[in-house]
């Protein structure tokens, strides 16, 4: 079975979380195969769980003084801080491809990761319900929507960390992450740290690719997004993810 990846690497943030959207929609309409996609902000980004609220999160100053975007995903989940050292993947299946509970659902496709961090040399666990820890740090943590008929899942992949543009940017539970033996600067590690080099990240996106063709025991197709779903696309950054008003408010 033959599935299709798009590789868009840096792109604007709107355009980042409106693909993701357009690609789940043009799968729930059997437009397009099953999808991975690759792509890194091109700038420092904040993004939102589709739930959240800006104030409960996110630092505005912080993010302000330091030309931080942000973005509402269409997924739950938390508020994340990524940038151009955060490879992220965006999954679009159709249902009958993937385990039916949510649990199950993200064991199976953090299993791609972890397949190709060991063929990187990296030794990671899967942690539910969605994070990769490796040496008992998070490298990895994902989040997934079921609507449509589809599942969209989506995750971060951390290539190089910048603790302190995390923590300035997000407001984080200091005292659940104490309650884990961590200070909050060493809860996430990196590709770079853990290699002690700095990441070649064809290499990583080239295991990543085998490690879902392992998983998911198929092929994938390198393609562009179709006609369709790139005036989706274009739609959803004019209606929705380019408006700060819509970013701002919680659904």
């Amino acid at each position: 079975m033959n599935w299709r990846l798009v590789d868009s690497d840096l792109s604007e943030p709107a355009y980042t979380v409106a693909a993701d959207e357009a690609m789940a929609l043009a799968r729930s309409r059997d437009e397009v195969p099953n999808t991975l996609h690759f792509y890194r902000r091109s700038c420092p980004t904040v993004s939102l769980g589709y739930f959240q609220k800006v104030s409960d999160a996110v630092d505005m100053d912080f993010c302000r003084k330091n030309g931080i975007r942000i973005v509402r995903r269409v997924t739950g989940g938390s508020t994340i801080y990524t940038d151009e050292h955060h490879l992220i993947y965006g999954l679009a299946l159709n249902v009958a491809s993937i385990p039916s509970k949510r649990d199950d659902a993200f064991r199976t496709v953090c299993s791609a990761i972890v397949h190709a961090l060991d063929e990187l040399g990296i030794q990671s666990v899967f942690k539910p319900v969605n994070d990769i820890l490796v040496n008992g740090r998070k490298i990895s943590g994902s989040a997934q929507m079921r609507r449509w008929g589809i599942v969209l899942q989506h995750g971060t992949l951390i290539l190089r960390n910048r603790p302190g543009m995390m923590l300035g940017a997000l407001k984080m539970d200091v005292d659940k992450i104490h309650s884990r033996g961590r200070e909050p600067a060493d809860y996430v590690t990196s590709l770079e740290e853990v290699l002690g080099k700095e990441p070649d990240v064809q290499k990583v996106k080239d295991a990543l690719v085998r490690g879902f063709e392992s998983v998911f025991d198929i092929r994938f197709n390198k393609d562009a997004f179709s006609e369709s779903e790139n005036r989706d696309i274009q739609n959803l950054i004019e209606t929705r993810y380019g408006l700060e008003n819509w970013t701002m408010r919680r659904p």
